[in-house]
């Protein structure tokens, strides 16, 4: 494994919080023209980066990516690696948007996202692509741009302008751009995924007011193995030390979990986010010591099961690092709430950032209600999306008292501390003899009497013969209805919320981001 000087400390260390008054490459000169000789980033591929190698490089490729396209969009396919955030921040220094894409959704929608983002060139790395290439539909290959072929053949007129830049980046680099930080997409796990263009508003002002409920310091080490195409990924593990020089160690692959806990030792990262469910796969394989570096690791996507938290502070329990739960959206740039550092509740997924309004309403009436009852999540503030790239999307916003508020579709209640709490999602209920029906409320139930860690039952909305909406569960084992059916009247649940259907399949099909793909489920039906 290539040498890691991350954590060799050069410069002070400060609590960082960029301000939200500029854009994202305003903030990246200003970080980087600072202590240029700071280790900055690292992966297996290219080692480590200085703040000063890392500036150079983005500009030189900034100067490539102006020449090979005239459209506003490019578009970048590639993991979590030092590459992609470069490619991100030459982006802007070309005076272009990225559009982040996701390789595993499958032909049809990966060409979707491309056409819609109006992409006639598509970033991508000749290594990576020869493992996924069987994924990648003709249209998409005839669009691609192979990184590190087109740099070997680099100009020197080129060369020579992006030295300039890195050397004079106040004079040479336009940091008047397009409002328009990114194009990421909806996980399209139950429609086709939306196009979610974010401001560099949106993204900024999130980490700010996120950066308000703890601390993150310029000297902690992020571990980033999120892919770049969630929104997670996107701004916390790209935008995050691009706007505040915070050092990060990529591995592109979390599925490999030995190289995930071996990165995470070799560069001793302190800061990591990860599903419950990743963060479980990696503590059955690593021993407390290859984790004794953690000082924070923040948990979301899914819920935070009370005994994945306690494994996790027994085996760091020398250190007593802090895992803390949070929920966040796309289209909300995408951080909603966190627990803070000082303080925390069980099964919350804390208070709402600084800077966002969120309140609890009828998701019929959308009349605000009262504390600990249930209702829909809706939210107005600066990093709220302004509206999808395709008008021909419903309308996400509504009129709340004269503002317009964004519809997340989640289901929860605020307590009297302000205290978030996720019950559900609107789009996961089905009407069945006008009574609501949680699908996630059955599978919570099921899960704890049939399910496991490894093995989910699955409850997704059917029809019946006359086109009567009814409960399917997929399931990767034989279960008896009668059985299933007379559990969730033992727990309480109405009679009208009866499984009418089990389809036992091998595996629960899962997207990139790794959440359930309900689509394809439905598709089965």
């Amino acid at each position: 494994m290539k040498e890691s000087l991350l954590y060799k400390q050069i410069s002070e260390d400060y609590r960082i919080l960029p301000n939200p008054d500029k854009n994202v490459l305003e903030l990246f000169i200003d970080s980087f023209t600072k202590h240029k000789d700071e280790y900055f980033a690292w992966d297996e591929t290219s080692g480590t980066s200085t703040r000063g190698d890392f500036m150079l490089k983005a500009a030189v490729v900034s100067q490539l990516i102006k020449a090979r396209t005239n459209n506003e969009h490019v578009g970048i396919m590639l993991p979590a690696l030092q590459t992609t955030t470069l490619l991100i921040i030459a982006t802007y220094m070309a005076g272009k948007i990225p559009v982040m894409l996701n390789w595993t959704v499958g032909h049809k929608v990966l060409s979707y996202c491309a056409d819609i983002s109006d992409l006639d060139l598509i970033i991508t790395a000749g290594s990576f692509y020869d493992k996924v290439a069987d994924q990648i539909p003709e249209d998409i290959k005839s669009r691609l741009m192979f990184l590190e072929k087109e740099v070997s053949a680099i100009s020197t007129p080129m060369k020579l302008k992006g030295l300039l830049m890195a050397k004079l980046p106040r004079i040479f680099i336009n940091t008047k751009i397009d409002k328009t930080a990114v194009v990421l997409f909806t996980s399209g796990s139950e429609t086709l995924p939306k196009a979610v263009p974010l401001t560099h508003d949106n993204v900024v002002s999130d980490l700010w007011g996120a950066l308000q409920l703890f601390e993150i310091r310029v000297q902690d080490i992020f571990l980033s193995f999120l892919p770049p195409f969630h929104s997670f990924g996107f701004t916390v593990l790209s935008i995050l030390p691009l706007i505040t020089g915070v050092k990060v160690a990529y591995t592109p692959n979390p599925t490999n979990l030995r190289e995930v806990i071996d990165v995470l030792k070799h560069n001793k990262a302190t800061n990591m986010m990860a599903t419950p469910t990743l963060l479980k796969m990696i503590m059955a394989k690593a021993s407390s010591e290859e984790l004794e570096s953690l000082r924070l690791v923040i948990s979301g996507a899914e819920s935070l099961h009370e005994d994945t938290k306690a494994k996790f502070e027994e085996m760091t329990s020398s250190h007593k690092s802090l895992i803390i739960e949070g929920y966040g959206i796309t289209e909300c740039a995408p951080i909603v709430s966190l627990n803070p550092d000082d303080f925390q509740k069980t099964n919350s997924v804390g208070k709402v950032i600084i800077g966002l309004d969120l309140k609890v309403v009828n998701y019929e009436t959308f009349e605000e209600i009262s504390v600990k009852e249930e209702g829909m999540f809706v939210v107005k503030g600066k990093s709220v999306f302004p509206g999808y790239v395709d008008k021909k999307v419903d309308d996400p916003f509504v009129e709340i008292g004269g503002e317009m508020y964004y519809k997340t579709g989640d289901l929860g209640y605020i307590d009297e501390d302000g205290f978030l709490f996720i019950t559900g999602r609107l789009k996961r209920f089905i009407k069945i003899g006008g009574e609501m029906i949680s699908m996630p409320f059955l599978e919570k139930i099921i899960n704890s009497e049939y399910g496991s860690d490894s093995e989910n039952c699955i409850a997704v909305e059917g029809n019946d013969i006359a086109g009567n909406p009814n409960v399917v569960l997929f399931t990767t084992k034989e279960l008896n209805m009668s059985e299933v059916n007379a559990h969730l009247r033992e727990k309480g649940v109405s009679s009208i919320a009866k499984i009418r259907e089990i389809r036992v399949i091998d595996t629960i099909p899962v997207l990139g981001s790794g959440k359930i793909n309900y689509r394809e489920l439905k598709e089965q039906i």
